[in-house]
């Protein structure tokens, strides 16, 4: 194709494409000055062009917690060092607090101190650290390395059975659009289901710990209490803060299972409805990825010894007995029998 005159020769050349007879607009325009330039080459089309800046930044994060003495929230800074104000002594405690420690023996001066746990007085004085939180028994949630990521208030949600009950009632495919209600109050902006009660690192340092995990597996809990009472027997455990375990929990127990326990895992949920439930599913969650999973217990199991119980209530000839069963071999797979 011969190149279009140039100068005083160009000719005019009729508008192509169909024009309107309005001025020459955006794309329309370009396309008009290709075709007198002789370019024939047609424009790339969208799905060629290179995204703009603006549909670059619409890529979304993947949530994560943010250790407290990390937060560009100031407020949330000062938390780090919360403990400093904690009563440990119940003589001391708010009313409802005391209480709640009495029927715990798992909360004992000790285990409290070891795991961060405490009270937050009622009286701050001139220090407001923690206002909303004054009274109440607080946990603390470490990340792996040890940093703090939140503190968790013991108090549940006073309508969490009515809630609970709400929930299950709905229909599967409405039950998969709305939020599962929790037993705890997290904070806000705090992603619960990234983390688990007791996964810091550090406590692969305790004495007799590696060896424990070793024989018994990952053992897995639903509370915070849980770990508390199994680590004052010596048995190492983690809690995933609910009765319903996430994806991401179950990569991280995924991961330590197979580092640490020869791939073994063992769950250890609550005697109760919800607690064989919630233990089903993380069964099925952990055998798909063709770890050894097997129950310490459940409702059916030993004779319904241990319905209604929770592991923050064991006694050491009681976890004796569940040793002896998940070291027999029996318990491979996951028998509920």
């Amino acid at each position: 194709m011969c190149a279009a005159p140039s100068g005083p020769f160009r000719q005019k050349v009729p508008v192509p494409f169909f024009h309107s007879g309005d001025k020459l607009k955006g794309e329309e325009f370009n396309r008009v000055r290709r075709v007198l330039a002789g370019d024939t080459t047609p424009p790339p089309s969208r799905a060629q062009q290179k995204p703009t800046p603006a549909a670059e930044q619409r890529t979304v994060e993947p949530p994560r917690n943010i250790p407290l003495a990390e937060s560009a929230n100031e407020k949330a800074r000062e938390l780090e060092t919360l403990d400093e104000k904690f009563i440990r002594d119940v003589a001391h405690m708010p009313p409802s607090a005391a209480s709640y420690v009495r029927r715990h023996p798992c909360l004992s001066l000790a285990l409290m101190q070891k795991w961060r746990v405490g009270v937050l007085p009622q009286d701050g004085g001139p220090d407001k650290r923690g206002w909303s939180l004054r009274g109440q028994l607080l946990y603390p949630v470490q990340g792996e390395d040890g940093k703090l990521l939140a503190w968790v208030p013991a108090r549940r949600d006073p309508q969490f059975k009515t809630k609970e009950q709400a929930f299950n009632a709905l229909p599967p495919d409405q039950r998969a659009k709305e939020k599962k209600p929790a037993k705890h109050r997290f904070p806000v902006d705090f992603h619960r289901g990234l983390e688990l009660f007791g996964q810091h690192a550090s406590r692969l340092n305790e004495p007799g710990y590696r060896e424990a995990v070793a024989r018994y597996g990952i053992i897995v809990v639903e509370g915070f209490n849980d770990v508390l009472g199994l680590d004052g027997l010596g048995v190492p455990a983690v809690a995933i803060m609910s009765n319903k375990i996430t994806d991401e929990q179950v990569a991280k127990i995924e991961c330590w299972a197979k580092t640490l326990a020869g791939g073994k895992v063992t769950l250890l949920f609550d005697g109760d409805e919800a607690g064989d439930a919630g233990a089903k599913e993380a069964l099925w969650l952990f055998a798909q990825r063709g770890l050894d999973v097997r129950l310490g217990w459940s409702q059916a199991m030993y004779g319904g010894k241990f319905i209604s119980r929770q592991p923050e209530s064991l006694r050491v000839d009681e976890w004796d007995t569940i040793r002896t069963y998940l070291l027999s071999g029996q318990a491979s797979g996951g028998s509920l029998d």
